[in-house]
């Protein structure tokens, strides 16, 4: 029996032993792909490729691009190859390529490469995930929804859930010291939820609404749910074998439901109103048509979006003129200068937009580009030829933060953005929404929310530091976003 079972275990380590010799050997084939190509690339380690920081859980997947962005461009590489696992990836450094790829030769790169199955699933089916003519058409769609029309129909909505921003901030700093991030989620959550769904989400008056429980699910996802993403990324034909889902069933029964509810009920009861669904529900009375199912794909989309983006955004806008008291006193002059909020009055907040644009160069929400070769690509003035299928990936953080084209690039200085040095930006070295064709659409919503939102707060009350707050910021390493670890505290002041 003994000499059984020790045949048994010799067996096992040796086949577990071929087994790790075979996927080191296949693993030093696969990471000589790029010198195959004579492409320079970052020395990749077994079995993570370039992102052993992320996967240990050491450093974001934005600071890692950004990492990978500094080193290529130390030695002065135009572009570079990087592996995901063995999954080999292209990033263009020089911003003429960058360029190519995001404009000038976008027929190649119209895809983001990412999973969408609208039939299995049909949130999915968004502006965000969706590739192709399918993207093409709805974003032809739903571009009339963020003119500056539609921009100023729903100014009264926002103005409305600021008010209410300000009154919990009125409360609760005769408290001590606040955690400024969870009002501005709650906040974000309200102007969404009424934008995008028609309805008053009474994030401020309840514990958790509805609404942020379930974003707050797809940015906490279980093991499992990131085991499905990781497949979704890097083995997607696992990922297409067992038909996995990306979004929790949960959360998609939640959002199919809540449209489904909002849109039969204005449609029994003759109600519109001047938001962002009742837009989509017009569409759906149109030629070009939406479904109920692309309906609820677009709201989703514009509501998980926002959460997490919005509300950062102006978490670092708050942190920074607390940390600038100069700029906070000169940004609430500019402000004081109106006696009421109004839509005309937001585009004489000139230095706000300063001040919001060195945020947004300083934290991008986005911090990286995704794209995929739709079909095979030469890059201009080279041999290289880009293979159909391979994922591009563009260091938004990298490039805000190179001091060739942002000197002192940790420094918080609005003045880089001033009418005179803004256009002596070089091109494409800014792009905190994207750039091209896929620009983000809600970038009008974006600056709209951001600025009524802090001329309402800036007007009422001056803000500094706490010290619970802890400097300097470490990212969440398990946050898709640029979002920090721990929270910001604020001392809050009434005027």
């Amino acid at each position: 029996m003994r000499l059984f079972y020790d045949s048994v275990c010799l067996n096992v380590i040796s086949i577990f032993a071929v087994l790790i010799i075979g996927i080191v050997t296949y693993c030093k084939w696969a990471y000589k792909y790029w010198e195959r190509l004579g492409v320079p690339y970052l020395d990749p380690s077994i079995p993570f490729g370039n992102i052993k920081e992320f996967i240990l859980l050491k450093l974001s997947v934005a600071e890692v691009s950004a990492k990978h962005y500094i080193a290529a461009k130390a030695k002065q590489y135009k572009h570079v190859g990087i592996f995901g696992f063995i999954r080999p990836e292209y990033m263009p450094i020089d911003l003429e390529l960058i360029k190519c790829i995001l404009t000038k030769d976008f027929n190649y790169f119209t895809d983001r490469g990412y999973h969408y199955n609208e039939e299995n699933e049909p949130l999915s089916g968004n502006l965000f995930l969706l590739g192709g003519n399918k993207w093409k058409k709805t974003r032809t769609k739903l571009t009339p929804t963020f003119t500056s029309g539609k921009m100023k129909m729903m100014f009264n909505i926002v103005v409305e859930c600021s008010q209410k921003l300000k009154q919990v901030i009125e409360t609760e700093h005769k408290q001590g010291p606040i955690n400024i991030k969870k009002f501005l989620e709650q906040f974000t959550t309200d102007v969404i939820g009424s934008c995008a769904f028609g309805l008053n989400c009474n994030t401020f008056d309840e514990s958790e609404s509805d609404f942020c429980k379930y974003a707050k699910r797809l940015f906490l996802p279980t093991t499992f749910e990131k085991i499905k993403g990781f497949c979704t990324v890097y083995i997607k034909s696992i990922h297409k074998f067992f038909n996995m889902k990306i979004i929790p069933t949960d959360v998609s029964e939640f959002f199919l439901k809540t449209v489904r509810n909002t849109v039969e009920y204005r449609q029994a009861n003759n109600v519109t109103r001047n938001d962002f669904m009742q837009n989509l529900i017009d569409f759906m009375k149109t030629e070009s048509s939406l479904t109920i199912e692309e309906v609820a794909a677009q709201a989703f989309v514009f509501f998980v979006a926002g959460f997490e983006t919005f509300s950062s955004v102006m978490m670092y806008c708050l942190l920074e003129v607390a940390l600038n008291q100069e700029i906070q006193d000169k940004l609430r002059e500019e402000v004081n200068r109106y006696e009421q909020i109004t839509y005309d009055s937001l585009n004489g907040l000139v230095y706000m937009r300063q001040v919001v644009d060195e945020v947004l160069r300083k934290y991008p929400p986005i911090a990286f580009l995704n794209r995929a070769c739709t079909k095979d690509y030469q890059v201009p003035n080279t041999k290289l030829v880009l293979k159909k299928d391979t994922p591009i990936l563009i260091s938004i953080l990298g490039i805000h933060h190179d001091p060739e084209y942002f000197p002192e690039p940790e420094k918080f200085d609005p003045e880089r953005f001033s009418l005179e040095n803004k256009e002596r930006l070089t091109q494409f070295s800014y792009m905190p929404f994207g750039e091209g064709p896929r620009l983000c659409i809600g970038l009008r919503f974006a600056f709209l929310q951001m600025k009524i939102a802090l001329a309402m707060l800036l007007k009422n009350y001056k803000f500094s530091i706490n010290n619970k707050t802890q400097l300097p910021l470490k990212m969440n390493p398990k946050s898709f976003v640029m979002s920090p670890m721990g929270s910001i505290w604020l001392d809050v002041k009434k005027i």
